[in-house]
Parts: structure tokens; sequence; C-alpha cells
């Protein structure tokens, strides 16, 4: 994983989808900092990251399944923004929220 401040441009941009999704969706707060970590590890703040072994892709490296499932061709994947939100609802869907979402992380090495 690359350091977030080897790439401060992703990094700005990617904090800033997130918080204002965040705050969009109504979720709270305390939801910035365990999700920018979660991102930090999935995609290194890269909203155009594409895993080569995989169809996982963006900020929240989402697999062709996992677009579908949250969007579809209705979401732009190429902005930060709208990778952030279907991201956020898919942590909030699948486990609750990023805390439970890293800690699954922690053990697997994805999640």
């Amino acid at each position: 994983m690359k350091d977030a401040k080897a790439n401060p441009k992703n990094y700005t941009t990617a904090r800033s989808a997130i918080s204002r999704a965040i705050d969009d969706l109504g979720l709270p707060s305390s939801w910035l900092q365990p999700t920018l970590e979660l991102v930090a590890r999935e995609s290194s703040f890269n909203s155009q990251a594409a895993n080569p072994k995989s169809s996982a892709k963006g900020l929240f490296q989402f697999l062709d399944g996992t677009r579908k499932n949250y969007g579809g061709s209705k979401v732009n994947w190429n902005d930060p923004y709208q990778q952030a939100v279907a991201g956020l609802k898919y942590v909030r869907d699948r486990y609750s929220d990023p805390v439970k979402a890293l800690q699954f992380w922690d053990k697997n090495n994805w999640y």
C-alpha cells in the first residue's frame, strides 16, 4: 500500500468525497476516519485503482457484482463522490459500520 502522503491529491479528493457522502447519507461523522483507513488499504485513495487479478475497481475496490448491486449503470463510477456513496451504503449494509468492516479486513485482508 502506498503512503497517503505520497499522493496528497488522491487523499484530498477521496477525503472530500467520503466526508460529503457521510454528511449526505446522514451517517455519523465518526465514520470518516475508519472509512479513510479502509479506503487507504483498498485503493490507496485512488478512485481509478484497478486490481489486475479481479474486477475490483475504485476507492472501495468494488467487484462487478457489487457495483451492479449498488447502482450499476446509474452510478458514474469515475466520480469519487458517487463511489463513496455506494461504498458507504455497502459498508452500512454488510458490516453496520466501518469499524466492523476494518475488523473483518484485519482477519481476512479483504472486506
